[in-house]
């Protein structure tokens, strides 16, 4: 898989504010913990995530005049927590949706939503084409960007939340992998991560 392109912030509480204030919403959208959220720990490093696959999620987040599911766009969001003494580098992050049957979709750039259009054909989960408007193209939406997933570096006793958006449809079974963490200091690989966004019974 090919490293995902990030957007560099000047630190990860920044990146947190940034998600900023939802369009149309009452309060600033903020990621809860990972573990709030369908998850998984491996050491000290606990991944969750929650597929916005519904119209009142997205407006939850993006506000009600940009409905990503619309444009065959499905954002998911990711908290990564941090609960051990070493930094973690996040800088070769990779991020992808998984369906049931093992099909892999790799989460889009938010510099490449925009030029989406009528996506080739492809092995993945169930692409969609994208009819965008000729004067306005929703893509192009600032908050797409502000509200990524962006942190490189994960301080200890740290956390960093964000989107990854993929080019497909929410299926059940879906799962999340990621991969490409390593430990600062020593540059060793952290496990990789898999698991089911559906929140699995305590």
């Amino acid at each position: 898989m090919s490293p995902i392109v990030r957007f560099v912030i000047p630190s990860i509480t920044f990146g947190v504010l940034l998600l900023g204030v939802a369009l149309g919403a009452d309060e600033p959208f903020k990621p809860g913990p990972a573990a709030s959220y369908a998850h998984q720990t491996s050491g000290p490093v606990t991944i969750g995530a929650k597929p916005y696959n519904k119209e009142e999620l997205t407006e939850s987040a993006f506000g009600k005049k940009l409905d990503l599911l619309k444009y065959g766009v499905l954002p998911v969001l990711v908290v990564i927590e941090n609960k051990g003494k070493e930094p973690v580098d996040l800088q070769n992050l990779e991020v992808s949706l998984v369906a049931s049957d093992g099909r892999h979709a790799t989460a889009v750039s938010p510099d490449d939503l925009v030029h989406l259009g009528t996506p080739a054909k492809r092995p993945g989960i169930k692409q969609t084409p994208i009819p965008m408007p000729k004067k306005k193209n929703p893509m192009n939406s600032p908050e797409i960007v502000m509200r990524s997933f962006s942190a490189r570096m994960l301080p200890p006793g740290d956390s960093a939340g964000g989107f990854f958006y993929f080019e497909a449809k929410s299926e059940r079974g879906d799962k999340l992998y990621v991969n490409g963490m390593r430990e600062a200091r020593s540059g060793k690989d952290i496990m990789y991560f898999e698991f089911p966004l559906e929140e699995q019974p305590q």
